[in-house]
């Protein structure tokens, strides 16, 4: 369809530069051009791309007959080649493109056959035909250059812990220290209780400057080398290099503790966490389904944001 009216819009300005310099046959000719890309359109909205390389051949010879019959390429019309490889190429994915530019052939052929010393040297004609064509190719390729990704988002704004994103390979590189280095490696899953309740009443806003206040809490728990996560809106995953089971669950308890000790932003606030700890539970899935089942969480939600 993005081709066909392409192609409408170059056999319309086509027209107008053969009345201007090409002479009556090359306007019916561009003409023609112009009734076969009404056809094409037709026929891409009832049958897809269906007949599409068949239309891009026939733009080739339209513009090859054009050309030759506008004094070849000493002709003014010649300049209009590098149009329609552009247009034939900026719409279509790049491995349609040597499908698309093979039909250029078309163009050489009628060029030639009408003037077969194209232009007086013939090395030299076919040169300028395909510095045109190229010229055409280039300004595509140039257009089409892949967008950048958004960059990935590592820290969540509001806590400054690592976002989930970034669980499944900071994880698995502890993980492989851990068992490298014979170490214990502690993971603590912990969930804000009634979280819901408190955006429903305060509002976006104000439920992650609660969260925020809870992370800050965490945080001061924690050593230099441990790492924290935030995997969902009200859930945090921390992970402790050289905590066994005991330690890490001293650390969960002292985070609990912190939290409902006092009020948050108003806001008294309770946490529901859980514990695992390698090598008691060897396995990454494991050790994240231990810790949400020992906060008696359903597990889904931590295997989504690993395979996230």
């Amino acid at each position: 369809m993005v081709r066909g009216r392409w192609r409408l819009v170059f056999f319309a300005v086509l027209c107008a530069a053969s009345a201007a310099w090409g002479g009556p046959v090359a306007v019916v000719a561009a003409a023609g051009g112009l009734c076969v890309g009404l056809l094409s359109l037709h026929i891409a909205r009832r049958r897809g791309d269906e007949l599409a390389y068949s239309f891009v051949v026939l733009d080739w010879l339209f513009l090859g007959f054009i050309v030759a019959v506008s004094g070849g390429t000493h002709g003014a019309l010649v300049a209009v080649l590098p149009a329609l490889p552009f247009l034939h190429l900026l719409p279509s994915p790049r491995a349609d493109w040597p499908f698309l530019l093979l039909p250029v052939l078309a163009l050489v052929i009628v060029v030639g056959a009408a003037d077969p010393t194209l232009g007086g040297s013939k090395p030299a004609g076919v040169l300028e035909l395909a510095a045109l064509i190229a010229s055409g190719t280039v300004a595509a390729a140039l257009l089409r250059r892949p967008p950048r990704r958004a960059p990935v988002v590592s820290v969540d704004a509001a806590t400054g812990f690592y976002t989930r994103r970034r669980l499944p390979a900071l994880l698995e590189g502890l993980l492989a220290s851990a068992s490298g280095d014979h170490a214990a490696l502690g993971v603590v899953y912990l969930r804000l209780v009634r979280f819901q309740d408190v955006r429903d009443f305060a509002g976006p806003a104000g439920s992650e400057a609660l969260v925020a206040a809870v992370a800050r809490r965490v945080r001061r728990r924690l050593r230099s080398d441990d790492y924290a996560f935030r995997v969902a809106p009200d859930a945090f995953l921390l992970a402790l290099p050289g905590r066994d089971l005991a330690a890490t669950r001293d650390i969960a308890t002292a985070i609990d503790e912190d939290v409902a000790s006092s009020p948050i932003d108003g806001h008294r606030q309770l946490l529901r966490s859980g514990v695992a700890c390698f090598p008691t539970v060897c396995r990454l899935d494991d050790l994240l389904r231990e810790a949400c089942a020992d906060a008696r969480h359903e597990p889904v939600k931590l295997e989504l944001a690993v395979a996230q």
